[in-house]
């Protein structure tokens, strides 16, 4: 009801809303407050049904804080970022666009919803900056678990504002102006230099910026005009009268703390110290949330690496076709775990083992040995056996026999892709490579 500003209806604080803006706040290395409180931010536009928005200026849930950037984000130096202020405050509706011509649609499902904003210190000084500290937040979040941070959900949304100064003066006596909405990060860092050209060439001409709210039209590259930018005391803000203060002790913040997970850096220093993984395996897992705990439940008594790989690689392949994420997927530790072990003892081959993997994240309830059976699979580990298979198919095609003989190398996977459709999968792909390559050099004496 608050949503669509219906006469009678009051808003209500969610509980569970200030627990995980105190776990942001914390992961951000921030203070959270004893008291905060709620005030009315006033402004008519089309996206706010009230008139006003519901938000912590004065005294905000949590204060201070920082996001480091440095050479594992491609800087030459190690700088910090500034947090401000993280604040609870309600949500607009979502503007549609381009449904009906000439009309902006107004979807006002969203609105009244808490969502938490992070305010940086003007700290950041180019878009590659800017990009990578929103990077790093969506990591930090979705590790911690406050928000899956999918930009195409919307759940995470970014307003830049931008400013540009002459050189040796002050780097804050640039008149701002802020972009709304930019929902990815490549977005993130057209816009922001979009919009800092746009600034640099009316100074250069002798003009003079005025601050204002702009969007970003990603097709043309250039940010156009959504509205004049209202000072603070254009706002009238005053406290809410419905939503009484929030008060917090030292204990609850000690609670919350004590179930916060390991921070991002942490985590990746300890599963390079202690795995040996690469730096591109435990980024991709530390990025995606639950993953660093399911690696985990898996590599006991295992290969680390190989471990990592699959995970990354064939897990996330299956995650990225189905649109899912690791916490959403019907896969299990032990069905991994099982054919994990099938296919390091030799029991299964790879093709097998992802037909495997494919068929639990499909819903599969059963284990890993439990289909190896169905299935009725076996290797094919007998190398007579598979020099039959190869040389009829070698018999089969011509061509490409010929035609690797004469220097195309690659006839060679073509005959081995063959090889291993006439074994059903049941032989490993080193095996056929090794004899398929075997009897090519035979033929290349004869």
């Amino acid at each position: 009801m608050v949503d669509a500003s219906i006469p009678g209806s009051l808003p209500r604080l969610n509980p569970q809303c200030v627990d995980l803006a105190a776990r942001a706040i914390l992961g951000l290395n921030g203070q959270i407050q004893h008291m905060s409180s709620f005030d009315r931010k006033h402004y008519f536009y089309y996206d706010q049904p009230l008139g006003y928005q519901i938000t912590q200026h004065f005294y905000p849930i949590g204060r201070g804080g920082f996001i480091e950037l440095g050479p594992d984000e491609g800087f030459d130096r190690t700088k910090r970022v500034h947090i401000h202020q993280v604040q609870l405050e309600q949500d607009t509706a979502k503007s549609v666009h381009g449904v009906s011509p000439g009309h902006v649609l107004i979807d006002l499902n969203r609105a009244g919803v808490a969502l938490i904003e992070v305010v940086s210190e003007p700290d950041i000084e180019t878009a590659e900056e800017a990009t990578q500290f929103v990077r790093k937040m969506q990591m930090l979040m979705r590790h911690i678990g406050v928000s899956n941070c999918n930009m195409e959900d919307g759940s995470i949304r970014c307003d830049v504002n931008v400013s540009v100064y002459h050189r040796g003066s002050d780097r804050l006596s640039g008149t701002r102006c802020e972009l709304k909405n930019l929902n990815s990060l490549k977005v993130i860092r057209n816009a922001i230099d979009a919009e800092a050209t746009r600034q640099k060439n009316i100074l250069i001409a002798g003009g003079v910026v005025v601050q204002e709210t702009r969007g970003f039209n990603a097709q043309q590259g250039v940010t156009y005009l959504s509205r004049s930018k209202e000072s603070a005391p254009d706002y009238r803000y005053m406290p809410d009268p419905d939503i009484p203060e929030i008060r917090i002790s030292d204990g609850w913040i000690k609670r919350v703390q004590s179930m916060l997970p390991e921070l991002p850096e942490a985590t990746r220093l300890r599963l390079g110290e202690q795995y040996g993984l690469s730096q591109v395996d435990i980024e991709t897992m530390i990025n995606e949330s639950g993953c660093v705990s399911f690696f985990e439940s898996t590599v006991s008594g295992r290969d680390p690496k190989r471990v990592a790989a699959w995970i990354t690689s064939e897990v996330f392949g299956q995650l990225s076709y189905r649109a899912q994420r690791l916490a959403d997927s019907l896969l299990t530790v032990e069905q991994f775990c099982g054919m994990f072990d099938a296919l390091s003892s030799g029991l299964i081959t790879s093709a097998q083992a992802k037909q495997l993997l494919i068929e639990f994240m499909d819903g599969e309830k059963r284990s890993a040995s439990e289909m190896i059976k169905v299935h009725g699979w076996k290797v094919i580990s007998d190398d007579a056996q598979i020099r039959d298979i190869v040389s009829k198919i070698m018999d089969s095609h011509p061509k490409e026999v010929a035609g690797y003989l004469k220097g195309q190398k690659r006839r060679l996977n073509f005959l081995v892709g063959k090889a291993m459709e006439a074994t059903k999968g049941q032989a490993r792909p080193q095996d056929v490579s090794r004899i398929v390559k075997e009897l090519l050099e035979a033929n290349n004496t004869q």
